[in-house]
């Protein structure tokens, strides 16, 4: 699933603001049909972890865009005064065979 999404950043005043859009079959099928606030945080941190990004992240939004087929995943990135953000465990079903 990670490799479907489409991104977007827009640098404002102190941080960033990230613009997930996930398709809708594949967010459906892994998380039950569960559109919360709760999932697309876990979205968010695999994601930036998978890239190797250490941003804070705040003010997170999720919404189910039907005519679109997708899910759409707002959150604000914080960079400024950050010590290195701790990684977080990857889930089986993202870990590659060399982990």
């Amino acid at each position: 699933m990670l490799n479907s999404i489409s991104e977007r950043r827009v640098k404002l005043s102190g941080k960033y603001k990230l613009y997930l859009e996930v398709p809708e079959k594949e967010y459906l099928t892994i998380y039950d049909r569960n559109v919360s606030v709760e999932n697309a945080r876990d979205i968010l941190w695999q994601y930036l972890n998978y890239h190797q990004d250490d941003a804070r992240v705040e003010n997170v939004e999720i919404k189910h865009d039907k005519s679109n087929h997708s899910i759409n995943i707002e959150a604000d990135l914080m960079y400024e005064k950050n010590d290195h953000t701790t990684g977080r465990y990857r889930p089986n079903h993202l870990r590659s065979e060399r982990e």
